[in-house]
């Protein structure tokens, strides 16, 4: 008989465990929520938190507060969204507070969130700045955030043109290749002096670009 009891004692209680973790599950929906509680950032660029509440909260009203206004401001406030614009590096903490009500009565609650805000980054590198008419080299860049755009411009394209980073040699001369990064306000430029002479083959100086004539016909 003892042993029976205990047996039961056993399913008993298992049964309580297993009909408790749904409560827990009902529980953790029956708040506010935000999409996010730590955010990087980049200098001149936002993040936009979600506020994510039951659908029995009704009238649901949002307000946020930044503790350094000089590092990560609140730009916007839309509904149930959130846009923190982000001013200079360092670490602020955003409070949200949410009030709606629920079966006709108020209720509330406060969020927070750490943003962490960093300067953009932007390095480049080229493979060689000595070419031969023909030859290309490729301008390597890393960049932060990977969002932020680059673009290549050349100051003589006879010399030698630059598209997405590869440069091509087209004649003899020197020119300039400019990579320039652009994010929010910031901009970084790197420049890169290209040195461009004629080809070399079995000692003799060959110009691809004419290599060809124009005239030339298939027989």
């Amino acid at each position: 008989m003892k042993t029976f009891k205990k047996v039961l004692a056993s399913a008993l209680a298992a049964a309580m465990v297993v009909t408790a973790f749904p409560v827990t599950n009902a529980e953790a929906a029956s708040t506010a929520k935000l999409s996010a509680t730590k955010a990087t950032v980049y200098v001149g660029g936002s993040k936009t938190l979600s506020v994510k509440t039951p659908s029995n909260w009704k009238n649901v009203k949002v307000k946020a507060t930044s503790s350094k206004k000089s590092i990560a401001k609140i730009s916007k406030v839309s509904g149930k969204k959130v846009t923190v614009k982000a001013v200079k590096k360092g670490t602020a903490k955003v409070t949200v507070k949410v009030t709606a009500k629920k079966a006709g009565k108020k209720v509330s609650k406060t969020l927070k969130a750490t943003v962490t805000v960093k300067n953009p980054t932007f390095t480049a590198k080229v493979g060689t700045t000595n070419l031969k008419v023909g030859e290309k080299t490729k301008l390597t860049v890393k960049k932060t955030p990977s969002s932020a755009t680059v673009k290549y411009s050349t100051a003589d394209a006879a010399v030698a043109s630059v598209s997405n980073g590869i440069i091509t040699a087209n004649g003899v001369g020197k020119t300039v290749i400019t990579a320039k990064f652009a994010y929010g306000k910031k901009t970084i430029t790197k420049k890169f002096t290209i040195t461009v002479t004629e080809a070399v083959t079995d000692g003799v100086s060959v110009n691809l670009t004419n290599e060809f004539s124009s005239d030339y016909k298939d027989v």
